[in-house]
């Protein structure tokens, strides 16, 4: 048999997929490899694959940024991105629409390997098409077929002049300056074509290089031009010039510090040499992941954990970034007897990290911090690039367990024993949403609430999802630890008594249990999803519709009673129902006479209809008096 050793040398030397196939399939015929090696060998070559690829993207990507920077011409700038753009993600054409807002439009500036001039010279209103749409700034669009998608708003014109290029699939991403959207940038393709999270990503990463570049040439360009236009304000002029000179100085210098990998703490070094002035950085959920206190100034972290640590302080705080994070713009507030100012950092329409400044801006400290706030963003893609390569395994293995693919029982069992999971032993599976907390902070806090004990954990969607050998205190273990680190963390959990066979099914339970505490507005809890029962299903259902008053349409007239004239009328009807029935056991619980039960019975009745009872309504105000009874007595464990 040749050794594994040969394997590994031909691999690492960088053979193609097929090769590998091949050359698999000719020495399994001669018996010279089992099929577990064959299939490890495969499985290792795809992911140096993967891995080289998503090294080309990052060095493509720099390469792309250092361009574009330092490019002084406005046509210049805007030819070499859709240039770079369009060869990075390997599309037909790739173009750049800048927004007309006095006529409410976005116009095509400049495309690469757009064939028809009427397709080059498109104008449309925004909002309309994925153009349109990618203008407005809400979050990427992409279609797989443009003129067959019936959920995008079309205009005839412009369905005829896509036609006649032979455009399927497009793909727009907005350009977010200084809080407003001063465009977009699309690739295009001719065939249909479904563009990945990992494509979207990169376009969009290019998309905020682009407005940055676009911004710096447009400045240069005017400062240029109205220093020949106007030489008697030279002065004014070259003071400009210096500005503009600084802010393409500091995109030279972060640029520099993202390439070198320094992270947070490399970006906050440079940012308060900038700035002169005290930072941190918040995550999503208003966590401090990272900060640097002045030198001299021991005041400046009991400030910060001040902010941090008192009930009051943190819901300013929490305003304060809500409104940044809604208009775009720094915003200074004031807690206790300091200002400080936020600015968030976003990517489309997810909030990815805040920016806290000890301090009230000026407003040329604000411009330079908007700026930083796109670096930011920058460094927090690439923080999440390098933390789910990190995690693949574990989310390949979690996929494996959770899929609906015919996976080979003995490979899942193997994969998941490195993280000391074995077959057959009884397991917890829980979901935790933390409501966008940083990824390092969850993963830390939720490694200490596991103590000693070996789990699989990994990103799953918007949740984390663990899967840990143990009883059900684990879950309680987790939500504490996480609770304690100030992380806002919501959970289900279930077991699974048949081992890795059931962690699919126990899944499923632990997602309708967080679910669950979503629909009933019970965030920061925790649910057994073994003990929800058809009541689950019911939740996850009104949850997906997204209609709750729709669910409490029946029982609407006994709560509108309660709440004007003071009554109970809602809980009597509830309690009737619990006890089938029964007027002695109602009485009982409600502590009042069977003849007060009966007369509130008669007023239910004339509230809600006589046939309230009726056995075709009975089971519909039974489920909502149930859910209303878990939603206001806090009762869901």
């Amino acid at each position: 048999m040749e050794s594994g050793g040969l394997w590994l040398e031909r691999i690492e030397a960088g053979i193609s997929d097929a090769d590998l196939a091949r050359a698999l399939d000719e020495a399994l015929e001669r018996h010279e490899i089992t099929e577990n090696g064959a299939r490890a060998a495969r499985s290792i070559n795809m992911r140096l694959g993967q891995r080289r690829q998503r090294e080309d993207l990052l060095r493509a990507l720099h390469d792309t940024a250092t361009d574009v920077t330092g490019i002084r011409d406005v046509e210049a700038v805007l030819l070499a991105i859709v240039k770079r753009t369009r060869i990075l993600a390997g599309s037909d054409m790739a173009y750049i629409s800048l927004n007309d807002y006095e006529r409410n439009e976005t116009f095509i500036r400049k495309s690469d390997g757009v064939a028809t001039e009427d397709y080059r010279t498109i104008r449309m209103p925004i909002g309309t098409g994925i153009l349109g749409k990618a203008a407005a700034g809400l979050s990427p669009f992409q279609t797989d077929n443009y003129l067959s998608d019936g959920t995008l708003p079309h205009l005839a014109h412009i369905d005829a002049i896509v036609a006649r290029e032979g455009v399927k699939a497009i793909l727009g991403v907005p350009l977010h300056l200084y809080g407003k959207v001063i465009g977009a940038l699309l690739i295009a393709d001719r065939a249909e074509r479904t563009y990945s999270p990992d494509l979207v990503d990169l376009v969009d990463t290019i998309g905020k290089h682009a407005a940055v570049a676009i911004d710096n040439a447009q400045r240069f360009t005017d400062t240029a031009q109205a220093l020949q236009r106007l030489g008697h304000e030279n002065r004014t002029r070259l003071e400009e010039m210096g500005g503009l000179q600084t802010l393409i100085d500091l995109d030279e210098r972060f640029i520099e510090m993202i390439v070198r990998g320094t992270g947070l703490q490399g970006f906050l070094g440079l940012a308060r040499q900038i700035l002169g002035i005290d930072l941190a950085v918040l995550d999503a959920a208003n966590g401090l992941i990272s900060d640097q206190p002045p030198e001299g100034d021991p005041r400046y972290a009991s400030r910060v954990r001040l902010l941090l640590d008192g009930h009051e302080s943190r819901q300013i705080l929490k305003a304060g970034v809500a409104q940044a994070v809604t208009t775009g713009r720094p915003n200074t507030f004031r807690a206790g007897d300091a200002d400080f100012t936020v600015v968030a950092a976003r990517t489309g329409p997810k909030h990815l990290a805040t920016l806290l400044a000890g301090a009230a801006l000026n407003t040329q400290q604000k411009t330079l911090a908007e700026r930083l706030a796109v670096f930011l963003a920058i460094v927090r893609l690439f923080d999440q690039a390098t933390h789910d390569s990190a995690q693949r395994l574990q989310f390949e293995v979690l996929d494996d367990l959770l899929s609906e693919r015919d996976v080979p029982f003995d490979l899942i069992h193997h994969r998941a024993a490195r993280f000391g999971l074995r077959p057959t032993e009884d397991m917890t599976v829980i979901v935790v949403d933390t409501a966008g907390a940083d990824h390092l902070r969850v993963e830390g806090s939720i490694r200490e609430g596991l103590g000693a004990m070996k789990a699989l954990v990994a990103v799953r969607g918007s949740s984390t999802c663990i899967v840990a050998s143990g009883s059900s205190g684990t879950a309680a273990a987790i939500v504490a630890s996480l609770h304690r680190a100030k992380i806002p963390a919501t959970a289900g959990h279930a077991r699974s008594e048949a081992g890795i066979a059931g962690v699919k099914r126990a899944h499923r339970q632990a997602e309708l249990a967080l679910s669950s505490l979503t629909v009933l507005g019970r965030s920061g809890e925790l649910l057994d999803g073994d003990r929800l029962g058809s009541l689950g299903l019911l939740l996850e259902a009104v949850r997906s519709a997204g209609n709750r008053e729709e669910l409490y349409a029946q029982i609407q007239p006994l709560i509108d009673h309660d709440s004007r004239q003071g009554t109970n009328l809602t809980a009597t009807a509830w309690i009737f129902l619990e006890t089938h029935h029964n007027l002695a056991r109602s009485a009982e619980r409600l502590f009042i006479h069977r003849n007060t039960v009966k007369q509130r019975l008669e007023r239910i009745a004339a509230l809600i209809g006589k046939n309230w009872l009726d056995e075709t309504r009975e089971l519909d105000n039974h489920l909502a008096l149930k859910i209303w009874h878990l939603q206001t007595s806090g009762s869901t464990a």
